[in-house]
């Protein structure tokens, strides 16, 4: 099933002449304005549908290209080199007033396919104006990322490598949208959900989403065409009983996985009808000719691979920083805390003592050694990623938690760049009280980052930090790889290993149960902090859980597992109702039992804080 939106390219906008507005010092600068307007002018006519060109004329003029969207696609690539250029030289003299005074002339106004009347056309459309260019230059990428979608869409029965490759083109893009270019406009103007990072990012998961549900197609469809060519072989090697018996089970296997989607079932039929026929050819002369035994099926060979080709692992480094902290702080009581759950006897020490709060959703409140780490904050309003009617989460325990309540904090701990995790809505009251309170967290959070808090450290994964007590010890964090949330080739996402003042506990928490098994392999963590419940998208998983938080628990040796339920929000929505959960915690202990039966698991209270120490034998 596709999850992908269709409408999206139907955005109109407001003519743009830059020689009318822009003053050009020089006859090639003014030569460039025009053509500029030129390119602007051809894409404005193809959306707003107000061309008289007919479509032998617009064919000739792409050079042969008979896709409307292919069309579209040509005059969006030679429009948006011109555009950056335009946008990179416009910022080297941002602070001018006259150039500020130029821009806010050029009226920018494009209109939305997101906003509810546009999407149940109560009215006309209605154009936002933003005066920079930046929104010029994210409207125009939004729109070639929509039209990358179409295509791929057009070109799925006919050619599934360039669909799902135009999918993750598409992927990529609106990633960099949302990290890049739209995280550059003001904040205080309003703007089309279009122009707003959150969207972007949640149109780069759905295009990721496709492109795997094509991979997936392709996979079934290679399994199919694998069993063909391994039939055929056996037939020439003189071993046509076998070869019966592989097309049997093949066929037998196909007809279990018939894809669903509709642009799949041409393509998946022909390839059994390929079979069939050529089944059919063998029985007949197995029959009539060799009369050879077929085998049972779990005496048929499987067709093999000869060679894999293994992801590069991430060259990961070390780099320590410390930040000194006294360890004497009163603790401010917390209103929503209610008790303690005291789960293994304390060691002598007092130091080696994890303190975990679960404050819901990816939300944390851990104390080590003294120290309060802040993880993933959400306690300012619902978790809407900027978009209440795609998706609007809200608590269903710490209604009342707020800012406020929350004790004295000596480290704010980001693992991910999306809202969902660096939550801005939070963030920005954060940093007005506590500007200088010390953040770790992702480089891909740099941009969010950057202008709320002043001591931040980024960490990529493999580099390490230190909070440093006023004791000499200290608390250490590793940064470790986390999901990928956008195209293959992006930065990961961070998860972190914590070790205690005295080295005696370790934890490890990544809010997605997504990890680097090659960089874990030689970790080692007595607590693991994950989901076990996975939730999905169709065609993709959103959070993983279950067998694969098991993999993760014996992988670093867990001594506790306490299972996060960071699905388990009073959500609404249009993509709220697409996610689905998948196994429970007491099938996940189920599995786990079996796998690492000394393990403990416990299960976090929203609110309360659950006490883990290093046993009293530890060294």
């Amino acid at each position: 099933m596709m999850i992908s939106f269709p409408g999206l390219s139907k955005l109109k906008t407001k003519p743009v002449v830059y020689q009318d507005v822009l003053l050009a010092s020089d006859p090639g600068t003014l030569e460039q304005l025009k053509e500029l307007s030129s390119k602007r002018k051809a894409i404005e006519v193809s959306i707003n549908e107000s061309s008289s060109v007919t479509e032998a004329i617009a064919r000739e003029m792409s050079g042969g290209l008979t896709s409307r969207c292919e069309q579209d696609i040509q005059k969006l690539e030679r429009y948006l080199p011109l555009l950056e250029n335009l946008v990179y030289h416009v910022n080297l003299n941002r602070k001018n007033g006259r150039m500020i005074f130029w821009i806010s002339g050029l009226n920018v106004r494009w209109s939305s396919v997101l906003t509810p009347s546009s999407i149940f056309h109560l009215q006309g459309p209605k154009f936002y104006q933003v005066n920079d260019l930046y929104f010029e230059l994210g409207m125009t990428l939004f729109l070639y990322g929509a039209l990358l979608c179409e295509q791929a869409l057009e070109v799925v029965t006919s050619d599934l490598v360039q669909s799902a490759t135009l999918f993750r083109k598409a992927a990529g893009l609106y990633n960099y949208l949302a990290q890049e270019v739209l995280i550059s406009l003001p904040s205080d103007q309003l703007r089309p959900p279009e122009a707003t990072p959150s969207v972007s990012s949640i149109m780069s998961f759905i295009c990721l989403a496709d492109a795997q549900d094509f991979i997936l197609g392709c996979k079934t469809l290679h399994e199919l065409v694998s069993y063909k060519y391994l039939a055929e072989s056996l037939k020439n090697d003189g071993k046509i009983g076998i070869a019966v018996g592989i097309l049997r089970l093949a066929l037998a296997n196909a007809k279990k996985n018939v894809p669903k989607e509709e642009s799949w079932t041409s393509v998946y039929k022909h390839a059994i009808d390929e079979l069939t026929g050529l089944l059919r050819k063998y029985e007949h002369e197995n029959e009539f000719v060799w009369r050879e035994k077929v085998p049972w099926n779990d005496e048929l060979p499987c067709p093999e691979a000869t060679h894999f080709i293994l992801p590069q692992e991430t060259p990961f480094s070390s780099n320590s920083s410390t930040l000194k902290l006294s360890t004497s702080r009163l603790y401010k009581k917390v209103s929503a805390l209610v008790s303690e759950e005291k789960i293994v006897e304390s060691s002598d020490s007092g130091t080696d003592i994890f303190k975990l709060t679960y404050l819901e959703g990816n939300s944390w409140l851990w104390e080590v050694g003294g120290v309060r780490i802040l993880v993933d904050p959400i306690l300012v309003g619902n978790l809407d990623f900027g978009i209440p009617w795609l998706y609007d989460a809200a608590k269903k325990f710490l209604k009342n938690f707020k800012l406020d309540d929350l004790p004295e904090i000596d480290c704010l701990l980001i693992t991910q760049s999306l809202d969902d995790h660096c939550h801005l809505n939070t963030l920005k009251p954060l940093s007005q009280r506590l500007p200088n309170l010390r953040v770790i967290t992702t480089p891909n959070a740099k941009a969010l980052l950057d202008p709320l808090f002043s001591n931040v450290t980024y960490l990529e994964p493999g580099q390490g930090s230190e909070i440093q007590l006023s004791n000499g010890s200290s608390v250490k964090i590793q940064a470790t790889a986390g999901p990928v949330l956008g195209p293959p080739w992006q930065r990961p996402e961070n998860g972190y290993l914590v070790t205690s003042p005295e080295g005696q506990l370790r934890l490890y928490y990544e809010p997605h149960c997504v990890y680097n098994e090659n960089f874990l392999e030689k970790k080692q963590a007595d607590i693991v902090i994950t989901p076990v419940i996975k939730q999905l998208l169709p065609n993709f998983t959103l959070v993983s859980g279950q067998e694969d938080a098991v993999r993760l628990s014996k992988l670093l040796q867990a001594k506790f597992i306490v299972p996060m339920k960071n699905g388990d929000l009073d959500s609404k929505g249009l993509l709220s109702s697409l996610i689905e959960s998948q196994g429970t915690i007491e099938s996940f202990k189920e599995i786990l039992s079996k796998e690492l039966p000394e393990a403990k698991v416990l299960e976090p209270t929203p609110g309360v804080p659950l006490e883990i120490s290093a046993p009293a034998n530890s060294s």
